[in-house]
C-alpha cells in the first residue's frame, strides 16, 4: 500500500472529481467493474487505513455488514458508488468522501452548505445560519424548526441519505445525515418547509453549490481594522500557497494593532500543513509543537505504533500583541489544525463546536471500480494529546456566525 501522507491536505470537494472530470478519467483508463472485488477492495481499506472506523456512535463492523450484500448485488458501477456513498454517510465524517459525483448526489458538507442543524430526539431545528449564505439572506433563522425537506420529513430523507432505517441509526448518524439533508443535492434548489412558533413558512434556497463556487473564486482573504484591532479573515484557502504571501502582507499592514483577530469561520474545505505553518511563523520565536499526528495502519497491520509531534518554526516578521483565532461550524481540517495549533502556542482561541473533518487525508481507487475514496489514515490530535475533534475554543460561544446586525466573536472579545 503507499506510504501514509504526513500532510493534512485538501478537504475532499477541493480534490474530488466532478462528473466530467470522472468520466474523463474512465475513457483515460477503464477498468472492468467487478462489484466483489471493488467491496472486498473498499473494506480492507477500511478495516487498515481508516482512522476513524470505530469511535462513539459508530460501529464499523456493523456499517459494513449492513452493505455487504448490497454492495456486491450491484448491476453497475454507478449503483456500488451509490452505495458507498451511502456508506459513507453512515460514518459520519466529512473527510470521508466517496466520488465521481453527478448532480443527483449530495452535497459535501460543510464546504457546499449554508445551515447547521441538530435533532434533540423529538425536533429538528435549525442551529445556525452560515454568514453569506442564502438561507440566513433569507430570513432562515436559529431555533427553526424543520418540518419538511423537499416535500419530505426529515427522516424519510436521512433514511434516503443513509441507506438505512431511522432507528437503527445513532444520535451522530442522524445529525451528520440531517445537516447533508439541509445542504441538499449537488446542484438542485432545496425547499425547507420551517416552523417558528406558531408561524409556518416556506423558503426555496439556491444549491448550496452556488456558494461553494463563490466562496471559491472570490478573494483568499479580507483585512479590516476597528481601531487598535486588526483582522483578517480568511476566506476558505488553506489549500492556497500564495496565502503565505498574502497574509504576511496583510499582517504587516496590522503591524502597529495592539491585537489581532485570525478569523478562520470560513475555512470549511481544509488545506495543507505547509500553508498553515506559513500563518502560525509569524506567532512563535522559537520551534513550537502544534499537533500529535497517529498513523492507525502501523499498529493494525505492522504491529508498532507510530506516533510523532508536528512543529511550527518562526517565519517571517513576528506580531507582538495579542492574538485570538475564532472558528466554528465552517472550520474544517486544516482550519481545526490551526485552531489547535495557534491554542498551543497560545493565543486564544474563540467560537463554537469546529467542523469535525476527522484526520489527515488520503486518496485511492477501488480495485474492480471507478470509485474514489477520500479518508482519514492519520489520527490528529492536540499537543496534550485530546483528539482534535474533541476540541472546543477556550472562549466557547453557543453560535458563532455572524449576520448583518451582530457578530457574537467580537462582542465576546469586548468589540
Amino acid at each position: 500500500m503507499p506510504a501514509p501522507s504526513l500532510i493534512a491536505p485538501l478537504c475532499g470537494l477541493l480534490l474530488l472529481w466532478t462528473a466530467s472530470a470522472g468520466a474523463q478519467q474512465r475513457s483515460a483508463a477503464p477498468a472492468a467493474f467487478d462489484a466483489g472485488k471493488a467491496w472486498s477492495a473498499f473494506e480492507k481499506l477500511l478495516r487498515e487505513d481508516y482512522g476513524y472506523y470505530d469511535r462513539a456512535g459508530i460501529d464499523g463492523d456493523a456499517i459494513l455488514s449492513a452493505f455487504a450484500v448490497r454492495a456486491k448485488a450491484a448491476r453497475s458501477d454507478k449503483a456500488f458508488i451509490d452505495t458507498l456513498q451511502q456508506v459513507a454517510h453512515n460514518f459520519a465524517d466529512p473527510h470521508f468522501i466517496v466520488g465521481p459525483f453527478d448532480a443527483d448526489d449530495w452535497a459535501i458538507i460543510p464546504t457546499a452548505s449554508d445551515l447547521f442543524g441538530t435533532y434533540d430526539g423529538s425536533s429538528f431545528r435549525i442551529g445556525e445560519a452560515r454568514s453569506g449564505g442564502d438561507a440566513l439572506g433569507k430570513g432562515v433563522r436559529p431555533g427553526m424548526t424543520v418540518l419538511r425537506i423537499d416535500g419530505q420529513s426529515p427522516r424519510a430523507v436521512i433514511e434516503t441519505i443513509t441507506g438505512r432505517p431511522f432507528g437503527a441509526l445513532s444520535p451522530v448518524q442522524v445529525g451528520f445525515a440531517f445537516n447533508v439533508a439541509l445542504a441538499g443535492r449537488h446542484k438542485r434548489l432545496r425547499t425547507l418547509e420551517l416552523a417558528e412558533g406558531r408561524q409556518r413558512r416556506t423558503v426555496v434556497l439556491a444549491a448550496t453549490s452556488d456558494q461553494a463556487n463563490r466562496v471559491r473564486t472570490g478573494p483568499l482573504l479580507d483585512v479590516e481594522r476597528q481601531g487598535a484591532l486588526g483582522i483578517i479573515r480568511i476566506n476558505n484557502a488553506l489549500g492556497e500557497q500564495a496565502l503565505i504571501g498574502q497574509f504576511a502582507q496583510a499582517l504587516a499592514t496590522l503591524s502597529d494593532t495592539t491585537t489581532l483577530l485570525i478569523d478562520l469561520r470560513n475555512t470549511p474545505s481544509g488545506g495543507n500543513t505547509s500553508v498553515a505553518r506559513g500563518i502560525m511563523g509569524h506567532f512563535v520565536d522559537h520551534d513550537r509543537p502544534y499537533q500529535m499526528h497517529v498513523i492507525p495502519y502501523e499498529a493494525r497491520v505492522l504491529g508498532p505504533t507510530r506516533k510523532f509531534m508536528e512543529y511550527v518554526a518562526p517565519y517571517g516578521t513576528r506580531y507582538a500583541g495579542k492574538v485570538y483565532v475564532a472558528g466554528g461550524h465552517w472550520t474544517g481540517s486544516m482550519g481545526e489544525g490551526l485552531m489547535i495549533g495557534f491554542d498551543a502556542i497560545g493565543a486564544t482561541t474563540v467560537g463554537t463546536n469546529l467542523a469535525d473533518l476527522l484526520g489527515a487525508l488520503s486518496n485511492e481507487t477501488i480495485e474492480g471500480s471507478a470509485a474514489k475514496v477520500d479518508i482519514g489514515n492519520e489520527q490528529l490530535f492536540t499537543v496534550t494529546g485530546l483528539p482534535r475533534e474533541a476540541y472546543r475554543p477556550q472562549l466557547y460561544l453557543v453560535r458563532a456566525e455572524r449576520d448583518q446586525n451582530r457578530d457574537p466573536v467580537l462582542a465576546s472579545i469586548g468589540r
